[in-house]
């Protein structure tokens, strides 16, 4: 499925209470789609005009910085963790 396709899709969650906070939880088709794991953080909105909240995934990519150059970065810290290790150690 698209996310065009997930644009008009609707879902109807429950709210369930968590200690002093209320929450609710996202289908697994649609964390699939976004690719949301457990764990990661989310950004609400609350939109005024419309009376309801956006949630999308946050966006953690430090300002200056570009998207495909943290991935990369990412990848060769993954590739090399060990390598960095034993250098932070000597």
């Amino acid at each position: 499925m698209s996310v065009k396709e997930m644009k008009k899709k609707n879902y109807t969650r429950k709210v369930s209470q968590v200690g002093n906070s209320l929450s609710f939880n996202l289908p697994k088709e649609l964390t699939d789609l976004l690719e949301i794991t457990k764990g990661e953080e989310l950004q609400i909105t609350y939109n005024e005009e419309e009376g309801g909240i956006v949630v999308k995934k946050a966006n953690r990519v430090p300002e200056g910085i570009r998207p495909e150059m943290l991935k990369a970065m990412n990848r060769a810290v993954g590739k090399y963790d060990q390598a960095l290790r034993n250098l932070k150690d000597r």
